[in-house]
This record gives structure tokens, C-alpha cells and sequence, in this order.
């Protein structure tokens, strides 16, 4: 019998995989628990549990996962609210009890060893922002919460806080009786089931003092490396490092790396929406520990957002675990399971179903946990040229380079003879030993492809090359301006106003028949940028069509720099300037 080890949270380890298990959905281990099932309808309780989780840690530990995360399991709403179900556990009731149709705290205390005893973590799903609708809780405490209204204005930064989300009783983290309530239950778990972490739902709706308060209690009992993890359901890279430092969290859910695999890979928008993705990394404390992911419980199924292609839901799954930061995968992503919108993309969890995704995840995470570059590698360089998109990963003594290829044709590509191993994702999944003293091999690039080369390199230390501001001088041409008007540049980044009109890069002044801009951008960057017009009345026009990529150098050969010239036409022109 395997003995679990001494409990001690530590931080996720290099060779991590986060598995998002929704206890309800994933495998019914003990039929004794179940109550008002009904398997035939998708927003009912389908007898999922614990000890199911329990039953499938071998399934789990041999797809290559490292950490699991449960969705909620504590005493909770468990009648349908209107049409929607009750079964995926985030309309909470009680933080401090197990809701019996899951198991019991002895069971969540089981799992817990048995992952431990395999060396895998658990990540347990803490709802502190609001209860169930008609919770108990509300009617014994009514001043624990704020006033009943719901949200209005999701950009009011007061109303995200302090209204309600979709109706849920929203908790008042400021009252003291409620922090000592949320902090005290959230302890006990720690101190009774020993889990490795939280994972913190509904960030963007609480007060960050109250996150980082909460934070600090728990890891003075737990120890620093108690892992916490924030759902921020943001899209601004910017935005969401600020709650990342001032949250206290360990990790946050990368959505703006989310969205760009879906644009580009999904959708065959233009790859140098990854590049600015990874250019923006400076603004984090750690990109690191960014979680990766392609779908969750709240957003479509990958199968269903690539439109039901396999060959894309290929190359995103291998840009996602061959990038930075933290990959997770929700139940079911290896089985194929489709649902564009709730409750289908909830789905029973299917076992055994053979599917070409299985596989695919093994072959990524032996390739991923064969190189330090893939899996601890900072990243150096982002660029776009034309219609592609390539970076580098570097760890001591070994780089990987990476590359999306959206060629409107399929290329005839001979690859670099370098010690080491190349990744190939079209429609299929090749991987190719090379030598350097070995025979040439040519791959065909066809549109879309992801390539993936790592090889060795003694020399490499590991350290970035320091992002140096480079000097970019623009030109503007065909630009309806009128008198009065004024020409800004605006784009992704704080060195370009983040998007903000108020904030550009700069105003544009006249030369002959162009518009021309001066200004500074980091190098071995890029950056999404459009032209904005600020008219003379205060109104703003926006250029049409979509971004335009930015693409600086970094320092040539000898540590000289460069001056950059790019040019913009304000019609409809290339992607990439």
C-alpha cells in the first residue's frame, strides 16, 4: 500500500497539469448518494462524486495529470433555479459542511491522501463572492450581505463589487462577521483535508484589500506554498496582472492568451495575436504561473469553437502545452466532448472513448516534460513576419523555437540540423529526431501549422536579453482628416495607452501627404495597434478592419540598435506593418 506523504503545499511543479473534474459530470462511484437523478436531462444531478474521482486516479495519473481541481463540493442549492440546473456546485449554501450527494468530508479527506500518496495535488473550488439564491445563510444573516440589486454597468467598477452577479446573494466581504466566517471556513478545510490549494471563483467581483487579506490568513496557516488561483474573466492583459499582484493569488486563469488561441487557431485570424499575448508578459509578476487553458465550465468547448475540426483543436492543444505558464484542461477535453453554450458544454464525462485527443495530450506532455525549455523556458523575441508568427523559449543548455505558419498555400520548409526533436501539428501530430551531422530533412508547411524545434545548445544560460526600448518612426497615409482632427496611435500595452484614446503613444503630425509618429517601443516585441482619429468635437473614430502587428527587433549583433520604419495606410491593408 502506498503511504501519502507529510502534507506540505507546494508551489505547482515545472512538470504540472491542472484536470478541472466537475464532480457532478465525471463518474458516479457510489450509487447510495444519488438523489432525483435523471441521466436524460442535462441540467439535472447526473450522480457523480467523490469516490468517483477517487475511482479514476489511475485513468487520471496516466493521462500525465498532476493536479486536480474540483469543482465545488460543499452544501449547496440543489433544486433548479427556473430552467437552470443546481449540479455544478457554485450556488453555494454552507462553506463549512460537504454536500451529501458528493460524499462526506472522510471521503474529500481520502481523496486527498490517495493524490498525495501518488505525489499529485488538490486544488479544491472556494466560492467567497455570494450564496445560492434563497440560501439559508441570507435569511439567518441578512446583513452579510449587500442590498439586493444586480448589475447594471459592467464596467462600474462599484457595481461589479457590491451588486449581485445573475441574482446571487452577494456577500459583504467588508463586514468583519463576514470575513470571519469566510476565512474561518475556508481554514478549516486546510487544517481537515489537507488540500494544495484554492482555486477563487468570481475574482473581478470582490474587493482586492479583502483577496489579499484573506490570502496572507491562509497561507500563515497553510505556508507560502499554498497555491491560490484566480478566475478573473478578463481580457486585458494589464487588467489582469494588477488583480494578480494586489489579489495576493499565486496564479490567475490566463483569459487573454485564452482568446487569442481561439482567434487564431479557431478562427485563422492573424498569429501576431499570440505574439502580443506574450509580449505583453512583462506587465505580470510571474508568466510562469499564468494558467493556460482552451474551455471551462463557463465557455464553449474547444471542439465546438474550432467548428467540430480536429486539426485545429491539434494545433491549439499543442501551442497551449508548449507555451508558458501553468496548463490545465477541463474534464472530458481528451474524449472530444462538444457544447457550444450551457448545459452541453456540462457533459457526462465519457471513459474509454478512444478518441485521437488522448493521445494527443500524452504525446504533448512527454514532449513538454522532455525539454526544460518547454516547461521552465523564458521566452525571448516575439515577432510576426507576413502571415507568420515565432518566438523562442530558453533554458540552461537548451532553446526551443516556435513558429505558427498561416500560409495561405502549403510551403516546402527545410529544417535547421541541430541536435534535437521537432514538433510538426497540421492536421496530424509528427514528431522528428534530428541530428546534426545527420541528413536533411524538408517538412511542407501547410496553412496553420505549428512547429516546434528544440534543440541543444551549451552555451545558452537561460537569461533573457534585455528588452531595450527600440526607436519606431511611422508613417500614416490615406487618412480621412479633417480640420481640427487629430491622428493618434493607440494599441496593446501600457507603452501604447493599453487602448485607451486618453492615454495614446503619441499624436501624429503632418508631412506633405502622410501623417508621421516618433516614439518608443520595446524590443523583441509586438504589438496590436490601430490609428485613431480624435475629431475636432471630442468624438472618436476608430480605424476599421482588424489590428494591425508591430513588430520591433531587438538589439542587432554587437548590441546597436536600430531605427524602426513602419507605415500604415488607414484603409483596410496587410496585418502585419
Amino acid at each position: 500500500m502506498v503511504v501519502a506523504p507529510q502534507w506540505q503545499p507546494a508551489p505547482p511543479p515545472a512538470d504540472d497539469l491542472i484536470y478541472f473534474v466537475m464532480v457532478d459530470r465525471f463518474a458516479n462511484g457510489d450509487p447510495t448518494n444519488d438523489v432525483e437523478i435523471d441521466l436524460d436531462d442535462p441540467t439535472a444531478f447526473h450522480g457523480g462524486d467523490i469516490q468517483g474521482v477517487i475511482d479514476q486516479l489511475d485513468t487520471l495519473q496516466g493521462l500525465g495529470v498532476r493536479t486536480v481541481w474540483l469543482s465545488p463540493v460543499f452544501a449547496m442549492r440543489t433544486d433548479k433555479f427556473f430552467e437552470w440546473g443546481a449540479f455544478h456546485g457554485y450556488w453555494t449554501q454552507d462553506l463549512t459542511r460537504v454536500e451529501p450527494r458528493f460524499g462526506d468530508e472522510a471521503k474529500l479527506r481520502e481523496l486527498s491522501d490517495q493524490l498525495h500518496a501518488r505525489d499529485m495535488r488538490l486544488l479544491l473550488d472556494v466560492v467567497w463572492n455570494h450564496v445560492a439564491m434563497g440560501a439559508p445563510l441570507q435569511a439567518e444573516h441578512p446583513d452579510w450581505f449587500h442590498p439586493s440589486v444586480g448589475i447594471e454597468d459592467w464596467d462600474d467598477p462599484f457595481e461589479l463589487v457590491n451588486h449581485e452577479v445573475h441574482g446571487l446573494p452577494d456577500f459583504a466581504q467588508e463586514d468583519p462577521e463576514v470575513y470571519a466566517y469566510l476565512r474561518d471556513s475556508s481554514l478549516g478545510w486546510v487544517r481537515r483535508v489537507r488540500p494544495d490549494g484554492f482555486r477563487v471563483d468570481a475574482v473581478r467581483h470582490m474587493p482586492t484589500e479583502f483577496l489579499a487579506s484573506i490570502s496572507d490568513d491562509l497561507r500563515q496557516e497553510a505556508g507560502d506554498g499554498f497555491f491560490l488561483l484566480g478566475e478573473d474573466f478578463q481580457g486585458d492583459p494589464v487588467a489582469l496582472a494588477e488583480t494578480f499582484e494586489a489579489g495576493g493569488f499565486g496564479s490567475m486563469f490566463d483569459f487573454p492568451m485564452h482568446y487569442a488561441m481561439l482567434d487564431v487557431f479557431c478562427d485563422d485570424r492573424h498569429p501576431g495575436r499570440l505574439a502580443a499575448m506574450l509580449s505583453g508578459d512583462d506587465a505580470y509578476p510571474d508568466d510562469q504561473r499564468l494558467v493556460t487553458f482552451l474551455d471551462n465550465h463557463d465557455l464553449p468547448r474547444i471542439m465546438s469553437r474550432c467548428h467540430g475540426d480536429l486539426g485545429r483543436v491539434r494545433r491549439a492543444l499543442a501551442f497551449q502545452l508548449t507555451t508558458r505558464g501553468i496548463p490545465a484542461i477541463t474534464w472530458g477535453l481528451e474524449a472530444g466532448l462538444e457544447g457550444a453554450g450551457e448545459p452541453e458544454n456540462r457533459a457526462d464525462m465519457v471513459f474509454g472513448a478512444g478518441h485521437p485527443l488522448e493521445d494527443d495530450i500524452r504525446t504533448l506532455l512527454a514532449f513538454r516534460r522532455r525539454h526544460p525549455a518547454l516547461m521552465q523556458g523564458v521566452t525571448e523575441g516575439p515577432h510576426t513576419l507576413s502571415r507568420l508568427m515565432g518566438y523562442e523559449r530558453l533554458a540552461p543548455g537548451e532553446v526551443a523555437k516556435i513558429g505558427v505558419f498561416s500560409v495561405d498555400a502549403p510551403v516546402r520548409f527545410p529544417l535547421p540540423r541541430r541536435d534535437g526533436e521537432v514538433l510538426v501539428v497540421d492536421d496530424e501530430l509528427r514528431l522528428i529526431q534530428l541530428r546534426a551531422d545527420g541528413p536533411s530533412v524538408e517538412i511542407e508547411l501547410k496553412p496553420g501549422t505549428l512547429l516546434v524545434q528544440v534543440y541543444d545548445k551549451p552555451s545558452e544560460d537561460g537569461t533573457p536579453r534585455p528588452r531595450v526600448p527600440v526607436p519606431v518612426h511611422l508613417t500614416a497615409t490615406s487618412v480621412p482628416m479633417e480640420p481640427g482632427d487629430e491622428l493618434l496611435l493607440t494599441g496593446s500595452g501600457r507603452a501604447l495607452g493599453n487602448w485607451n484614446p486618453a492615454e495614446p503613444a503619441g499624436v501624429f503630425e503632418r508631412q506633405g501627404d502622410a501623417w508621421v509618429l516618433d516614439f518608443d517601443q520595446p524590443g523583441d516585441s509586438v504589438a496590436e495597434v490601430k490609428l485613431v482619429i480624435r475629431r475636432a468635437d471630442g468624438s472618436i473614430a476608430w480605424q476599421d478592419g482588424e489590428n494591425r502587428y508591430l513588430s520591433v527587433p531587438g538589439l542587432l549583433p554587437g548590441g546597436t540598435m536600430q531605427l524602426v520604419e513602419r507605415s500604415i495606410d488607414w484603409p483596410l491593408s496587410p496585418d502585419a506593418i
